[in-house]
């Protein structure tokens, strides 16, 4: 695991959005009836070209922010089971405050009885106080994978996957140099909480598919009005696809809430991602 030092504005960031957000989260939390538009969830399905990814399916989730588990929770596992992915992809904003680290662990230990969980960190991951190395420990007792600035490579028929996890680019965090060469019949997935990282990606980082989150798809829309609650680190990307070819990035609505436990014209998000063959060039 490769970790960057905090410059003295990222810790000062982390210190005021704690400050600003704990005790809303400690309040809202011993009234989760409090809860508006997050009882229902919407399924996007996302299609990919590239054959040696053909037939494979991953659930791509964000923005837990779970420090209290809800029925909703058993109905996300529930959509997700009936979905038989391969992976599950988690990409940050866990829980807010540590004593959400057991309803956390309860939610992911349900998704890694359907399948593998990867699973990045988002700037409240670190607001929460939380030491990584809990996170990394609790995640070894049920058997998920925390990728933190780090890559895994899964084998699949006659080519790989690699899983790329960094951290927290809002927080200045991650570290690319743990994003490997390109390679024949390799699919590079970049998992990273706040879509600012397709800002820090240089020519010769190679990646087919980022995936993110952390703009809660603005949580709040109102009709006529633009998207105006966007936290620093989306750089104007609000949610579905943006990028180009071979830097396709997609922005998850997430499943949480942030500061308010209000969503507004903005149901929380599960993305099922599926790959099927690439094109076959016809012959002249």
């Amino acid at each position: 695991m490769t970790r960057r030092p905090r410059s003295w504005p990222d810790q000062a960031r982390s210190f005021i959005g704690y400050c600003l957000s704990e005790p809303l989260y400690r309040l809202f939390s011993l009234a989760p009836q409090w809860e508006i538009g997050l009882s229902r969830h919407e399924i996007s399905r996302l299609t990919y070209r590239h054959s040696a990814m053909a037939g494979r399916r991953a659930i791509h989730l964000s923005d837990l922010h779970l420090d209290r588990y809800q029925p909703r929770h058993d109905r996300i596992v529930a959509a997700i089971e009936g979905l038989h992915p391969d992976w599950i992809f988690v990409t940050g904003d866990l829980l807010n405050v540590p004593e959400g680290l057991p309803h956390l662990f309860r939610f992911l230990a349900a998704l890694r009885k359907i399948a593998p969980v990867f699973v990045t960190l988002g700037n409240h991951d670190h607001y929460s106080g939380v030491p990584i190395d809990q996170y990394c420990e609790l995640a070894d007792r049920d058997k998920i994978t925390f990728l933190i600035n780090q890559t895994t490579f899964i084998p699949i028929g006659s080519g790989e996957i690699a899983i790329v996890g960094v951290d927290d680019p809002s927080l200045h965090r991650a570290d690319l140099s743990c994003l490997p060469p390109s390679a024949q019949n390799r699919f590079t997935l970049l998992l990273a909480h706040a879509p600012n990282i397709l800002d820090q990606l240089e020519d010769h980082h190679e990646v087919d598919l980022i995936l993110c989150g952390h703009s809660h798809g603005g949580q709040w829309r109102i009709p006529g009005v633009p998207t105006f609650w966007l936290p620093p680190g989306c750089n104007g990307r609000i949610d579905g696809h943006h990028g180009e070819p071979g830097r396709k990035l997609y922005v998850n609505r997430g499943l949480g809430w942030s500061f308010l436990p209000l969503r507004l014209n903005c149901a929380p998000e599960i993305a099922c991602i599926e790959w099927i063959p690439e094109q076959v060039q016809p012959k002249n």
